[in-house]
């Protein structure tokens, strides 16, 4: 069996097949620094693209043995001990490679979103500067970025969760992150960042959401069965037992639609309950978070309005 080489390994690498590569890395015989710490930085870097952190901050610190003076093994180290919950430990590494090497993209954003992790928003707002004028399309340093400048410039804040959230519409977080921003809770001010990202509101706030939305979705399909239904009681029980029924079949039939507006309500005043005194939301500000929300909220009234109608007007004309 032949010797693999690191031109497997960047063969490997060019079809993106980090196992493999990893695998050819941990085979090649090397002699000589540079070739020591060639193989071992490329083989961390594979295991954090395979996400086994513990194994890349093995490699990255052997890496680091060879060249003390690069930089590649300072991010690598930070990130993988940063997966692993060592915030403290990243930052303190990510601040040496910093000192060394205090322009290094890399090693920035690390440290940013080390710094992050523990609170520390006014030290890393230099690091968070600096790593996303290279890394626009990192979503994770974009929201650390919005967190940090939230306080003090919540300009800069939109427009990071902003851009965030056009890279990953399906993100949950960051599209709170710029509603709150752009279309901030009543009674909150220029942000209500601070207040929704507390864990007992973004809960609530889920909660909330996902119950409307289930609600505002089947409120069309609601409103013609109920007026099905309604016109069934009448035709079959109302009209022959009380003169004059369908009235009240009428005012049954919007009780009934009354009522999906009430639970609607209701959701949003169980949510508004865990704000602060004087911070609410209301459901045009959440329609104006969520567009398709108000769309088919409007549709539900004009379903609502035509079944009305024709409902009344055949119970009138089989009266």
């Amino acid at each position: 069996m032949t010797t693999p080489t690191f031109a497997d390994a960047d063969a490997a690498l060019a079809k993106n097949d980090y196992e493999a590569a990893l695998t050819i890395l941990e085979r090649i015989d090397v002699v000589g620094e540079d070739a020591c710490y060639r193989r071992d930085i490329q083989a961390a870097a594979c295991a954090d693209r395979l996400r086994l952190y513990p194994l890349c901050e093995e490699y990255a610190t052997r890496a680091h043995s060879y060249g003390d003076d690069m930089a590649d093994p300072f991010a690598l180290m930070a990130r993988a001990q940063r997966r692993q919950g060592l915030a403290t430990d990243a930052a303190a590494t990510a601040s040496s490679g910093a000192r060394i090497h205090p322009n290094n993209p890399a090693i920035a954003r690390e440290l940013a979103l080390a710094l992050v992790a523990l609170g520390r928003y006014e030290e890393a707002r230099g690091p968070a500067d600096l790593a996303t004028d290279t890394y626009r399309n990192d979503i994770e340093l974009l929201m650390a970025y919005g967190r940090v400048w939230e306080p003090v410039n919540p300009d800069a804040a939109q427009w990071a969760f902003r851009l965030a959230n056009k890279l990953n519409p399906d993100c949950e977080e960051a599209k709170t992150a710029y509603d709150s921003l752009l279309r901030p809770l009543r009674g909150a001010g220029r942000s209500s960042y601070q207040i929704e990202i507390q864990p007992p509101v973004a809960a609530a706030y889920r909660t909330m959401l996902r119950r409307v939305r289930a609600v505002v979705t089947t409120a069309g399909k609601f409103a013609a069965a109920s007026g099905v239904c309604c016109l069934l009681f009448y035709v079959c029980v109302a009209r022959s037992l009380f003169p004059g029924a369908r009235w009240g079949v009428f005012l049954l039939y919007i009780a009934s639609v009354i009522g999906v507006r009430a639970y609607m309500a209701a959701q949003i005043s169980m949510f508004n309950r865990t704000l602060p005194r004087g911070v609410r939301l209301s459901f045009m500000r959440l329609g104006g978070r969520f567009p398709e929300l108000r769309a088919k909220a409007i549709a539900c009234v004009y379903a609502v309005v035509i079944v009305g109608f024709f409902l009344i007007c055949i119970m009138s004309g089989i009266s």
